[in-house]
């Protein structure tokens, strides 16, 4: 019985060996063409809900960069693309209160395509900086265009509102 455990042992040990060798030789890897290009997209919208509904407007600052697989697995061409929410901000419908957006620099890796449709849900607060307390959460979609050359953003649309969560 001993020596049944005992192999067990060994042919468990050179299974995780022999993966992890195999992992590590065929390793993806995602090679970045170029340098990051930003674009800015006009964004705006009301999200509803209490205390008070904000209407917000602003730019959202998008990176994109090219990541071409260079690896024997040949994947299709994928962009990263981070979002900057920072130039967005709100107003409150009843009290004319300043809201703040938290969370920019959001990352996505996302397959190239000619088009591509994002919805980034968002933290947002009243005051001039994110705070912990009365945060609440908003719905940014971004309708992008792409080249395909390069991975830059031709063009796109961007609009706010509240999260659609289920009940």
């Amino acid at each position: 019985m001993k020596m049944h455990r005992s192999l067990a042992r060994i042919v468990v040990s050179l299974l995780v060996v022999t993966l992890s060798g195999l992992a590590w030789w065929a390793g993806v890897s995602a090679t970045p063409v170029n340098a990051p290009i930003t674009t800015v997209i006009a964004v705006s919208g009301i999200v509803s809900g209490q205390p008070e509904s904000v209407r917000f407007s602003g730019q959202a600052r998008i990176s994109s960069e090219l990541v071409v697989d260079t690896s024997q697995f040949h994947l299709p061409p994928a962009v990263i693309l981070t979002i900057d929410l920072s130039n967005v901000s709100g107003t409150g419908s009843s009290t004319t209160a300043r809201y703040v957006v938290g969370g920019s620099g959001e990352n996505l890796f996302r397959q190239l395509a000619s088009a591509d449709t994002l919805e980034i849900t968002f933290p947002f607060s009243r005051g001039t900086t994110m705070g912990m307390s009365g945060v609440r959460t908003g719905v940014v979609t971004l309708a992008l265009s792409f080249d395909l050359n390069t991975g830059a953003i031709t063009s796109g649309t961007g609009s706010i509102a509240a999260p659609n969560f289920p009940n």
